[in-house]
């Protein structure tokens, strides 16, 4: 069985820095365990390392499909399989680093068998929610399986109706489908540490510096690129994308700036709360805090410290020293 790292949590927490260290300290890959980096042109507003960075360490799984394209779970799951081999191949350890909890949930124990995709019940329900918003499918599905539509914002409107094809094909939720899986043997030997906090408050502000940060480095300007080269179209999985859908919004002209930067950290505080949700859920999961329970931050040693115990009692040595 292949094995792996994996280093998750919320946006914001520190997951890109540590995941550099670790790489070098590890002698690790990085595959990226998010939904919205798979994307080209998409870097800003996804937060994609830079390239230098790249340059000192291999990533994989980031620019691998346009924003037009549809990508599951279950096809981020075999092509991270894929690289996986390589990688244990060349005697590399791989090291997911990410926030999206389905990806890596699926990459483990794969889908339960759920009914194929129907094109047509698609089309239909798109246009359910173009005519009465998509809202109004969101609350359809709370209905209908409330524990899905937790894990899930109504704005994404694919995996909402993903979500409402299942009940309505099968009539079991889809989130009876998810637990099914959960129970499945996992298909890799995975240490999956996620880093957490004790003041989600103190997080909070640092993804509003965050979003601040982005808009300065030219997340409207690449938003507007995107738009104009046809790349990202309204209805679409990446048009849906946080910092993305607000963005464009005030790219068409249908808000002013302010409102959409102040709607964009609303989102991104939300996206953190159902993350940190996710992931003190995940049964195999180790959380490492990076904060102390007063909320002043936790050493950079300290949380390296941590992390090497768990990696050590999971027999995952250090190529080079720690310190």
């Amino acid at each position: 069985m292949m094995r792996a790292i994996a280093l998750t949590g919320p946006t914001a927490v520190g997951k890109t820095a540590l995941s550099l260290t670790l790489a070098t300290l590890y002698s690790c890959e990085i595959l990226s365990l998010d939904s919205m980096q798979i994307y080209r042109g998409m870097d800003i507003g996804t937060a994609k390392v830079t390239a230098e960075e790249r340059g000192t360490i291999v990533h994989h799984l980031m620019d691998i499909c346009e924003p037009t394209q549809s990508f599951s779970a279950a096809d981020y799951a075999e092509a991270a399989l894929a690289v996986m081999q390589d990688v244990t191949a060349r005697d590399r350890v791989p090291l997911f680093v990410g926030g999206t909890g389905l990806y890596l949930s699926t990459l483990l124990r794969g889908e339960a068998a759920t009914p194929a995709s129907d094109p047509a019940y698609h089309e239909m329900r798109l246009r359910q929610a173009k005519e009465q918003g998509a809202q109004a499918l969101y609350e359809e599905l709370c209905r209908k399986d409330p524990v899905s539509a937790s894990a899930m914002h109504a704005n994404n409107v694919r995996r909402v109706i993903r979500a409402l094809e299942i009940y309505d094909k099968t009539g079991i939720p889809k989130s009876q489908f998810d637990a099914q899986s959960r129970l499945c043997e996992p298909r890799i030997e995975l240490c999956h540490i996620t880093l957490t906090v004790h003041d989600r408050e103190r997080l909070y502000e640092r993804t509003d510096a965050r979003v601040d940060a982005m808009v300065e480095a030219g997340l409207v300007e690449e938003v507007r690129a995107l738009y104009a080269s046809g790349r990202l179209l309204e209805g679409t999985t990446a048009a849906q994308a946080i910092g993305y859908k607000e963005m464009l919004a005030y790219v068409l002209g249908y808000e002013s700036l302010d409102a959409c930067i102040a709607r964009l950290k609303l989102s991104t505080r939300h996206y953190v709360k159902r993350q940190l949700t996710w992931f003190s859920h995940c049964p195999e999961a180790h959380p490492v805090f990076v904060d102390r329970e007063d909320g002043t931050p936790a050493s950079r040693e300290h949380v390296i410290a941590e992390i090497a115990r768990l990696l050590n009692d999971h027999g995952f040595t250090p190529t080079q020293n720690l310190y």
